[in-house]
């Protein structure tokens, strides 16, 4: 039996939906697969606890039985360290990191953790890089990218609209401007400032967070209302929709180490993949896990994380639609290349089945 450990599926958040392709893909391969997630058990800090409580006794009957474990969090590593006695060294132990959890100086801080593993698992090329930037020794790494199963990349590719229409589909927190959206309210600012802002031009931003109220005042103070509209959340089939007849995704994620240690951005980003499985290029910054996705000049652009720059490139789609055109199929062609559900359960299989040294 796989124990794995993740949050709470539930909620459908990006990590809960990996999770439930490697439970999908395991159970294709005839694995037996047992889910353990710290859940809440009512309302407030006493469900909080309470949820807790629950998985570690889960843990601590289940661990004894499992013949190996995957953790989808480094978080959840923790609980698993406080019960060591109960897992045999001969049960392999491997974590999933994702990004920004073990960048800059959360590397330092859950470097212990990680290096308690027999294996890693990263979502991009990127990530594994960073990793291994730090003090190690670290376990063997391989790279699996998640998949994305909102769109049905065999749908026919729809006519890209007449004028340019962005999307950008990221939350708005304020813990995390790093998703770019203030830069493409800026690029805005500076065609419209310069006199070339498209007149029928429209940007599309679906997400909500506690930045939303800011980035709304901002469109409204530099005028930029008129070519700006913000959807707030979406179904995923009003999402699927708004991917399925944009002209371009935009998201301007910017990698870095901030001056207190903490970085930002994205550690694969599942919605530039979305994007292309619904035959859409996208607009990303050069640094970040989506250049293992992104060919900058022909899937997509990968810029640097500038105004200007972005203001040029806009400019420049506007009045050459049929660049858009031609990355949108080659992008939809390399997510059925590289990034398919065959894809995932390939390099999921190879990863699990990797010799570990003793």
């Amino acid at each position: 039996m796989i124990l794995v450990l993740s949050f709470d599926v539930r909620r459908q958040g990006g990590i809960e939906r990996l999770t439930c392709q490697v439970l999908s893909s395991l159970k294709s391969q005839g694995q037996q697969v047992r889910l353990l997630t710290p859940r809440r058990l009512g309302p407030g800090a006493v469900g909080r606890l309470l949820g807790r409580v629950r998985f570690l006794l889960e843990l601590a009957w289940f661990l004894p039985q499992a013949s190996s474990i995957l953790s989808m969090h480094v978080l959840l590593l923790r609980p698993l360290a406080w019960l060591q006695p109960l897992r045999s060294r001969l049960k392999p132990l491997r974590c999933w990191i994702h990004g920004i959890e073990v960048w800059g100086e959360a590397r330092e801080r859950r470097g212990p953790l990680l290096r308690r593993c027999d294996q890693l698992i990263a979502s991009s090329h990127f990530t594994r890089a960073r990793l291994l930037e730090g003090n190690g020794p670290w376990p063997p790494i391989s790279v699996v990218h998640p998949m994305a199963d909102l769109i049905d990349p065999s749908q026919p590719n729809q006519p890209l609209p007449p004028a340019l229409r962005l999307l950008t589909v990221a939350r708005m927190d304020r813990s995390e401007q790093y998703k770019g959206h203030e830069m493409v309210l800026l690029a805005l600012r500076l065609l419209l400032q310069d006199g070339q802002l498209p007149d029928q031009l429209r940007w599309h931003v679906v997400g909500s967070g506690d930045d939303r109220a800011r980035l709304e005042a901002l469109s409204q103070e530099w005028g930029l209302q008129r070519w700006v509209c913000f959807l707030g959340s979406l179904s995923d089939s009003a999402l699927e929709e708004e991917l399925r007849h944009c002209s371009v995704m935009v998201m301007p994620s910017a990698y870095g180490i901030q001056s207190d240690g903490r970085a930002c951005g994205e550690g694969f980003g599942i919605v530039y993949l979305e994007a292309a499985q619904a035959w859409r290029a996208s607009i990303a910054c050069r640094q970040g896990g989506q250049s293992d996705l992104i060919v900058d000049g022909e899937n997509g652009w990968l810029i640097d994380p500038n105004p200007a720059d972005l203001a040029q490139l806009l400019l420049q789609l506007a009045n050459h639609p049929e660049h858009l055109a031609t990355a949108g199929r080659r992008a939809h062609q390399r997510a059925l290349d590289a990034f398919s559900r065959r894809s995932f359960d390939q390099a999921l299989t190879r990863a699990c089945s990797t010799p570990l040294t003793a």
